[in-house]
């Protein structure tokens, strides 16, 4: 048996959340997944970005301790690979990629801005094909802090996954 441990780091609208899953690996069966750890800290950086169309300094701080703080869990989880991606305040923030290059000069973090139609693609990406019916159509809805995405699924195949400017943050 094989276990490795990998982490996703995700920078939202409402909140800064790490993930740390474990990969079980065993001889003849199918890998298994499980969570082993989820931190969440609620920066809000959407109440910045789409009210003064950047992230305030204050928030940077808070970022950049916050990520402090997730790298040292992520090596004291010994996690082999991890990946840290911002959605939608990032993106449409004037400052975004001056945020982004001083976190990594922090924290030495990179953090991949990705566009709506990604986010969507991750989001449906994961395992809720294992929930859907394949003879059926299904539509899937993730409500973040700036964005919504839908997945539309029809006979288990994901036909379309747009992303649009709706938010609980963004609607506050």
């Amino acid at each position: 048996m094989k276990i490795e441990k990998y982490a996703a780091i995700d920078i939202g609208s409402n909140a800064v959340r790490l993930l740390i899953a474990s990969a079980i690996e065993r001889a003849g069966h199918p890998t298994i997944f499980k969570k082993t750890s989820l931190v969440r800290v609620p920066i809000r950086l959407g109440e910045d970005v789409f009210i003064n169309k950047k992230i305030s300094e204050k928030n940077i701080l808070r970022l950049i301790d916050t990520l402090k703080a997730f790298d040292l869990l992520i090596k004291t989880h010994q996690v082999v690979r991890f990946r840290a991606c911002a959605t939608s305040a990032m993106r449409e923030a004037k400052n975004g990629k001056e945020v982004v290059e001083r976190v990594f000069k922090a924290t030495e973090i990179y953090i991949q801005t990705i566009e709506g139609q990604d986010e969507a693609s991750i989001i449906s990406s994961t395992d809720i094909t294992d929930l859907i019916l394949n003879d059926k159509t299904f539509l899937y809805v993730d409500v973040g802090g700036g964005s919504t995405e839908f997945t539309i699924f029809n006979e288990g195949k994901n036909l379309v996954s747009p992303s649009f400017k709706i938010g609980t943050v963004r609607l506050l």
